[in-house]
């Protein structure tokens, strides 16, 4: 077995390997429960904690604290952790990475997180992330081959170097295995759908010299379906209505230019009335007419349907007693269905869907809805994944006297093909309107003799197939790295103590390429729309940092780094800084600081992303403004438009910089309680975010209209209004059809001018032992959000982000759990409390919301192992905005409509060691 190189456990456990002071060491001594964790000596639960924590808040995760959580994937881990406040794009979300799964500690997003896979990094998810930045994904993480989960909470560019700027969350993969052991576990849900099954078998041993690990994992989940969860089974489950809601519009025939429906007559809509699951209706929407539609056309996916397979394997070559070669190997290979719903068509000629019909005269536009029974079953509305990782670490480590040195090599490969049924624009077309007649002079509009009963006809599966195809994107992403770390932990010795050191080499390089149907960059697709780039970029880097006991309760720990990125022709280099603070005035009591400086390179897909596009839900406040000035944005005509937006990258982007600062306290009077509180501040300067389509379209309706909504007097030759004209294009004024709309906006990566995080970090364990009830164990841990402020230019006003309608993050976290050992059985109940959100309609906040999970552990001997829990045991459903009229009524970055959750798995160990 390899042990983890000193540099890596640095940042960790602040450099626990080194006897953080005199008198400390003494006390350790003293304890007879120490056991050695790889090359970090580290003691066990009896020992007070302010002992051993170092200058930067960290939190373990255990695989028994997983099971007892009633955790079923490593990202429920990770998001169960209170300081993950930000909000990601769960499996509901079907957006530009449908099937991965992101970290994003402090809510700065996924990027600013270093992922780190047995402390080395990994391949990047080939798709970018909301269609802007690279990421890592931790869905092909197998939860049940972990051993524990490390998390910094804090910058460590200085010890990792670029993207470390929110935290580090490493996840260390079993090293140990005493014989072999056999899981199985299965799991469904309450309401429906979500079964799933998971089988994982891990052994080894050691032949001579070579120690060996293997493990592999296979688990698969059914999909759940939308119309599967009673509150969001229909648009009636709309909290804002006052009476029905307006239908989806199935089967949509109007005018344009007067915004009318065509009523197609009650006996056309019942001889509809079978489709989608029987809900077709006649319909009508206030003001507009008669329609054929449904409110229960939900067919998108909350959960994906998922088949995963995982193999890992670990070996080690002892060389010589001060020599040892090592080599670790990951594979995995995962199939994922999942979708938004069905296709639907319009008419692509025109940028508003509009035509004339030659047999009467007038603007016409129409609109499918495709049903689950035209397409063949909801299996044929899905998309689909096929993607595969590997990833791969060799190297030697050893001892030259009081010297450790690592040298590795590192590659990751992330390959992933995504296929995507879309709607053949030009054929569609000629389906439903037939060939075209001509142009019309004056309007530029073009003419058809349609069939109207075509419209109102269902598709055959045969002839929906004709008017769409499979566009298909083929992406991957390659890292690989050569590194040498050396450290020692007496490099000389001064009256408080030795001084340890370790330093660090790095090479490495980056690709990525996202290769998408060149007919989607056509606009060939209704509808659909798609991102594409390539390029690489490689790094060089060496670093330091070393332990100094300046007293016997005071220790300091510098670090340095340097970091060199070539990429797109030109490079850029930082040099970053740390230093961190353990002050011990009592052997119970530590007060701990840190203070670093940080940056982020421009990641691949901002430098290097093509011409793409993607619909967008938009306000249009100029024409709210100035044709219904007097109208809130959400009752205006104009809000929620889609905007058709386009976007590439940016070559110029500068490296993101930083600083943070941490300052807490840990105090342990007693070995069975612990307490910390920890204030954290994170400040970034030209933070790298894509330019904010809605803070375009706010600043084109102030140039345009000449003053701001808070009379502000704007100049339209300014900088700042000429840049936003140009980014938005619209209808000509005296248009027939939708004049003065907009019909597309652009937008680009921009270095922002700052950002800034802070907030508090606490915890409470407290463990009880008695003679007839057995042991007791509790946890608290709360995350609280003080600021969180964003400025994208020097100048502009501060936004609020943590308070900000559009900022789902949340304020505040907290979890607690409470243990039970009796005998061979242990009980937990692991609650999470969810802070407030704000309203849509800014009128406040609401929240906040909690959830429960409860499970039971039962040692049955020294070779099995019976495991049942229930995660939601209250199946409290998504916490619900009351103003929010956006279907699914709730924040589905925050949370789930999954509902309460059964699982049961037993485990089984043959050969090993049994204790007497």
């Amino acid at each position: 077995m390899h042990r983890t190189p000193l540099y890596l456990a640095i940042a960790f456990a602040g450099f626990a390997a080194v006897p953080p002071s005199a008198h400390a060491q003494d006390a350790a001594q003293e304890r007879k429960d120490e056991v050695e964790l790889e090359s970090v000596l580290v003691t066990g639960s009896r020992i007070p904690r302010a002992t051993i924590e170092g200058p930067a808040p960290v939190t373990v995760v255990t695989a028994d604290d997983i099971r007892a959580k009633g955790l079923a994937t490593v990202y429920d881990v990770v998001r169960s952790l209170t300081q993950s406040t930000g909000s990601v794009q769960t499996q509901q979300f079907q957006g530009f990475t449908p099937g991965a799964q992101q970290v994003d500690l402090r809510g700065l997003g996924p990027g600013y997180t270093l992922v780190l896979l047995n402390g080395r990094r990994l391949a990047d998810f080939p798709l970018a992330y909301n269609g802007q930045s690279n990421f890592a994904d931790i869905a092909n993480i197998p939860v049940s081959m972990i051993d524990r989960i490390e998390v910094l909470t804090g910058s460590a560019s200085a010890i990792y170097g670029s993207d470390a700027i929110s935290g580090v969350i490493n996840f260390i993969l079993k090293k140990k295995a005493d014989g072999a052991t056999v899981s199985y576990r299965v799991g469904d849900t309450g309401d429906g759908g979500g079964f799933s099954q998971r089988l994982q078998l891990s052994g080894g041993g050691s032949v001579g010299a070579l120690d060996a690990i293997f493990g592999v994992e296979f688990y698969r989940q059914d999909p759940i379906f939308q119309y599967q969860r009673e509150f969001q089974d229909s648009l009636n489950d709309n909290p804002t209505l006052s009476g029905p809601a307006v239908a989806s519009r199935v089967f949509l025939r109007w005018n344009p230019a007067t915004l009318q429906y065509i009523d197609p007559g009650q006996a056309t809509c019942d001889g509809l009335s079978h489709l989608d699951r029987g809900s077709v209706r006649y319909s009508f929407r206030p003001n507009r007419g008669y329609f054929c539609g449904s409110t229960e056309a939900l067919y998108g996916t909350v959960q994906n349907e998922r088949e995963n397979g995982v193999g890992y394997a670990s070996l080690t070559y002892r060389i010589e007693d001060d020599l040892r070669a090592y080599l670790d190997f990951q594979a995995a290979h995962t199939r994922a269905k999942f979708g938004g719903g069905p296709n639907f068509w319009g008419y692509s000629g025109s940028g508003d869907n509009t035509f004339i019909n030659a047999d009467t005269g007038t603007y016409e536009a129409w609109q499918r809805i495709f049903t689950p029974e035209e397409v063949g079953g909801l299996d044929a509305i899905l998309d689909y994944n096929r993607d595969t990782t590997r990833s791969l670490n060799l190297g030697i480590e050893g001892e030259v006297g009081d010297w450790h040195y690592d040298a590795g090599y590192s590659h990751a490969r992330f390959r992933m093909v995504q296929a995507h049924r879309a709607i053949v624009a030009a054929e569609a077309d000629r389906f439903f309107l037939g060939e075209p007649l001509g142009i019309d002079d004056d309007t530029g509009y073009t003419v058809f003799r349609p069939d109207v009963s075509r419209l109102y006809q269902p598709l055959t599966r045969a002839e929906y197939e004709s008017i769409s195809r499979f566009t298909p994107i083929d992406a991957h992403t390659r890292a690989e790295s050569f590194n040498l770390g050396i450290d020692n932990g007496t490099l000389f010795a001064l009256p408080a103590g030795d001084v340890g050191m370790a330093a660090v080499a790095e090479y490495g390089a980056q690709s990525y390429a996202m290769k998408i149907d060149p007919e989607v960059i056509a606009n060939r697709y209704f509808g659909w729309t798609g991102t594409g780039g390539s390029g690489s970029r490689s790094r060089f880097a060496l670093g330091t940092e070393f332990r100094v006991p300046v007293l016997a309760s005071l220790n300091l720990t510098p670090a340095l780094r340097y970091d060199r990125y070539s990429f797109a022709g030109h490079a850029t280099a930082k040099t970053t800084q740390a230093l961190g603070v353990e002050w011990r005035p009592l052997d119970t009591l530590l007060v701990r600081g840190s203070a670093a400086t940080s940056f982020r390179a421009p990641d691949l897909h901002y430098v290097y992303a093509g011409p793409s596009g993607a619909y967008y839900t938009l306000t249009d406040y100029y024409l709210c403004r100035s044709r219904q000035p007097d109208v809130p944005y959400s009752d205006c005509d104009y809000d929620r438009v889609s905007v058709r937006g386009t976007r590439r990258g940016n070559r110029e982007l500068d490296s993101e910089t930083g600083k943070s600062f941490t300052y807490g306290v840990v105090w342990s009077p007693d070995p069975a309680f612990d307490l910390s509180v920890d204030y954290y501040d994170i400040r970034l300067s030209s933070a790298i975010t894509d330019r904010s389509l809605d803070e375009i379209l706010r600043t084109e309706a102030d140039c345009r209209l000449g003053v701001t909504e808070g009379g502000v007097v704007m100049d339209p030759t300014s900088p700042t209004c000429v840049q936003a004209l140009a980014l938005v294009s619209r209808n000509a004024a005296d248009a027939p059809v939708s004049p003065g709309q907009i019909n597309g906006a652009n937008t680009y990566p921009i270095n922002a001018a700052a950002l800034r995080n802070a907030g508090i970090d606490a915890s409470v364990n407290y463990r009880l032992e008695t003679q007839r009830l057995g042991r007791f164990a509790f946890r608290f841990n709360y995350t609280g959000v003080l600021k969180y402020t964003y400025q994208q230019f020097p100048g502009d006003e501060p936004i609020n982000v943590r308070d900000d309608r559009g900022n789902d993050n949340l304020r505040s976290k907290v979890s607690g759990s409470v243990a039970w050992t009796y005998g061979p059985v242990t009980t937990t109940l692991f609650g999470q409390r969810y802070g407030s959100l704000p309203k849509y309609d800014q009128s406040g906040r609401y929240g906040p919301s909690m959830a429960y999970n409860l499970s039971a552990d039962w040692t049955i001997n020294e070779r099995a192992r019976l495991g049942v829990a229930v995660a939601n045991l209250r199946n409290t459903p998504p916490h619900r905005d009351a103003t929010n009229p956006i279907y699914p009524y709730y924040d589905q970055f925050q949370f789930d409509p999954i509902g309460r959750q059964y699982f049961i798995e037993f485990a089984y160990r043959f050969g090993g060691s049994i204790k007497d």
